[in-house]
């Protein structure tokens, strides 16, 4: 079996789809962050994206693993890959992500991002101590090198909710702030730690 069907999260597709004609963020195992419009879900398996409304461009909008803003006319993206989402976008995260000041680096209180293999936890502890942090103030990291603070709200269908607070993208030493992006929406089977946080 690939990596791919291993953190393929089909509750989180199903979200997707009721998200049809929004403002998405999609985090990818790839590391790249791709920003746009949902358009639609074909086969239950791609996404294709327009320009987000909310955009500071007419293209969709990828930043790469590398720190790099990439646009294109528009984007199918392999959902099987996809880590989590960002819902309720306010400004343009990723322009926003480009022009912070460095110092958000240092707020990172947990480490490192892991960026090389991981070895998947088949027992899901993981998920089972994230369930009794609810109302918490946690910090989430998944394969491709994302980190998600924020507010824990909800865990169910291997997701789990945030309010977000910051979420740093490999490649940049700035975060996308909550002023941005509302809420994240974590593919649990991407999980790779979890901790609390002291500052939300």
């Amino acid at each position: 079996m690939g990596i791919f069907s291993e953190i393929r999260n089909l509750c989180l597709i199903r979200e997707l789809s009721r998200e049809l004609n929004t403002d998405v963020l999609l985090f990818g195992f790839d590391g790249h962050t791709y920003f746009g419009n949902l358009q639609s879900i074909d086969d239950c398996r791609v996404a294709i994206l327009n320009p987000a409304i909310e955009a500071e461009t007419s293209n969709v909008e990828i930043l790469t693993s590398g720190g790099e803003v990439v646009e294109v006319k528009f984007i199918r993206v392999d959902l099987w890959q996809i880590v989590a989402k960002g819902t309720g976008i306010v400004t343009d995260p990723l322009i926003t992500c480009d022009e912070e000041e460095e110092d958000h680096h240092a707020k990172r209180a947990g480490g490192e991002v892991p960026g090389g293999a991981v070895e998947r936890q088949e027992s899901h502890e993981l998920i089972c101590q994230l369930d009794r942090m609810i109302g918490d103030c946690v910090t989430i990291t998944t394969l491709g090198g994302f980190l998600f603070q924020g507010i824990l709200s909800e865990v169910r269908d291997e997701l789990a909710i945030l309010s977000v607070d910051d979420i740093f993208v490999p490649g940049d030493s700035s975060a996308i702030e909550s002023g941005s992006v509302r809420t994240v929406v974590v593919n649990l089977e991407a999980l790779t730690s979890v901790g609390t946080h002291a500052s939300c």
